[in-house]
């Protein structure tokens, strides 16, 4: 065992003394990443100097300084320093790679991935990503799975591939509730937000951001809170409420410049030019962006050069100055040509990628699940896999689709509320379930046979979910009955929805050899209270229904302790 003599303090000290202490300042810089910037690269610093001096061992400590530059890495990559970040991920894999560190090789490959991002290199942030997928699958790590699998989702993403992207972040999302990963859990729910913003469907948006909202502020996630803060502000600018739009920007901009996030700095600034523009403040815009393009330069954010060059080049000419807005459009179009290359170059690889990196994923899970380990790691061991199996959406879909209508089957249903139970117990939203009830629908098999009737069912099935939402969840209940949960639903809502089924169907009739089919329908309602049971939840529904089935007067009913009370239709 070597020991030497310590010159700031008397006596002799191990050489195990001094790989604990790197060790230890390296664990705690990694845990202030994405809550403390500032203070974690200042523990990185000094690990990193500890390990690479020969004042206390004669050679420099690699695991050490591998771990040093990996944390160091993503402060950089955090603060906006990319072409620093990427240095850094670059020696810390070398060293990794000398060493055959599998799971730090996996998780600096993810961060290179990270990198590749930020400066519009889809391609090679992909190929990294695969890598790291790879890397990872022997290593039964749910946490680092659901990571890469996250940042994946995040390149198809920010490359405008929005239906892979939310595939590859619902993945992860499964993989974070499994372990409770609150922290990844808020960047997963973030970054799908942005996605059904794209994707124009708001109502999905604002309940994904707030989930987000709630878990990053409640943990500081700083990243998050930043992009929740400018997401709300685009939400706001979107509307036209542009004194609001402009409160969130500044909000988002003082917390990235009080935590010294640059890039975040710059894009709320590019923002504020935005509503700068609306508000005819053409000077204020024009000075905004000149700042904000040339701190872009600097860091090499090509992002924020693209798009400022671009609200630039449009000012210049309003204001008639057809130089200037020359100069910018040009540094606009090199820079939309290159990343238009990398987005193309991706989408033409799309497909090879979706199958490879669910190739990767379904051997992680054989690998799992024919490891013999300890009994306390058998449910994580089923979490990851029931999480990975996901990425199988066509069978697992046809396994859980009832054959006739092509919705859930009621077995799968009761999966799927129980789930939406444990986010609702554990996060409190509103909860409603609806079943509606076919009248005499016997009589229509009795007189047309069953196969009209099959269609008649198909027909129906098509129209409910037409008239439900991306996160309602439909399924049959029986032979010709169907059961919806409706999240972030309240019962007066879910009576809205109630009615405007009746209503819709009421209108619509089904045509059968030249004779039109007018169907109607019994429904019952119910809210959902906390610690309710699913059975409990679905037999109340049912219960509801059935009075509406007694009533002579009343089509929909909602349950009530004790009592009835019923919509009016």
């Amino acid at each position: 065992m070597n020991i030497f003599y310590h010159p700031t303090r008397p006596g002799l000290v191990q050489e195990s003394e001094i790989i604990q202490r790197i060790d230890s300042l390296n664990a705690a810089a990694q845990d202030m990443i994405s809550l403390a910037p500032a203070e974690g690269l200042d523990l990185s610093k000094r690990a990193y100097q500890l390990a690479t001096s020969t004042e206390f061992r004669h050679d420099p400590y690699p695991k050490g300084v591998a771990d040093a530059l990996f944390n160091m890495s993503h402060f950089h990559l955090e603060l906006g320093d990319t072409m620093l970040a990427l240095a850094q991920a670059k020696e810390a894999l070398n060293i990794y790679n000398e060493l055959r560190h599998s799971l730090s090789q996996a998780s600096t490959l993810r961060l290179l991935g990270m990198i590749y991002v930020q400066l519009n290199e889809y391609n090679k942030a992909m190929t990294s990503l695969l890598k790291a997928l790879e890397s990872a699958r022997h290593l039964l790590d749910t946490r680092l799975m659901g990571e890469i699998t996250m940042t994946i989702g995040q390149t198809y993403l920010v490359s405008g591939e929005i239906e892979p992207a939310i595939s590859e972040l619902k993945k992860a999302i499964s993989l974070f509730q499994s372990r409770d990963l609150s922290i990844q859990l808020s960047y997963a729910y973030n970054y799908l937000a942005a996605a059904y913003k794209m994707l124009g469907d708001f109502e999905v948006f604002d309940q994904y951001l707030q989930r987000s909202i709630e878990l990053a502020e409640d943990l500081r996630v700083l990243p998050v809170r930043i992009d929740n803060l400018r997401q709300k502000g685009q939400n706001e600018l979107r509307k036209g409420n542009l004194d609001t739009a402009k409160a969130y920007f500044e909000q988002a901009r003082q917390l990235a410049e009080h935590q010294g996030y640059q890039s975040d700095e710059i894009s709320c600034d590019i923002w504020l030019s935005e509503v700068d523009h609306y508000l005819e403040e053409l000077a204020a815009a024009v000075q905004r962006l000149l700042n904000a393009n040339a701190r872009a330069q600097t860091l090499h954010y090509e992002e924020g050069c693209l798009r400022a060059d671009r609200k630039l080049a449009q000012i210049y000419a309003e204001l008639s100055d057809y130089h200037k807005a020359y100069e910018h459009f040009q540094s606009f179009y090199q820079i939309e040509q290159r990343i238009k290359r990398e987005k193309n170059d991706l989408k033409y690889m799309t497909l090879e990628t979706i199958i490879r990196a669910d190739a990767l994923q379904k051997e992680a899970r054989i690998i799992q699940n024919k490891n013999d380990q300890i009994e306390k790691e058998i449910t994580e061991r089923k979490w990851v896999e029931e999480a990975l199996r996901q990425s199988e959406d066509k069978y697992r879909r046809a396994l859980n689709l009832d054959v006739t209508t092509s919705v859930n089957t009621l077995r799968y249903f009761y999966d799927l509320a129980e789930q939406e139970i444990q986010r609702v117990n554990r996060y409190p939203h509103p909860l409603s379930l609806l079943i509606i009830d076919i009248d005499h629908f016997s009589q229509v098999n009795e007189r047309f046979g069953y196969v009209i009737g099959d269609q008649v069912l198909q027909w129906v099935a098509r129209r409910l979910k037409d008239l439900l939402r991306v996160v309602d969840v439909i399924g049959r209940y029986g032979g010709d009955a169907f059961i919806m949960l409706l999240p972030e639903t309240s019962l007066e809502n879910a009576c809205i929805v109630a009615n405007r089924i009746s209503q819709h169907f009421a209108g619509a009739d089904f045509e059968v050899a030249g004779e039109k089919l007018a169907l109607t329908f019994h429904a019952g309602l119910v809210e959902y209270r906390k610690d309710l049971p699913v059975d409990v939840f679905i037999q109340r529904a049912d219960q509801a229904l059935e009075r509406a089935r007694q009533s002579n007067t009343q089509r929909i009913m909602v349950w009530e302790d004790e009592s009835d009370n019923s919509v009016d239709n």
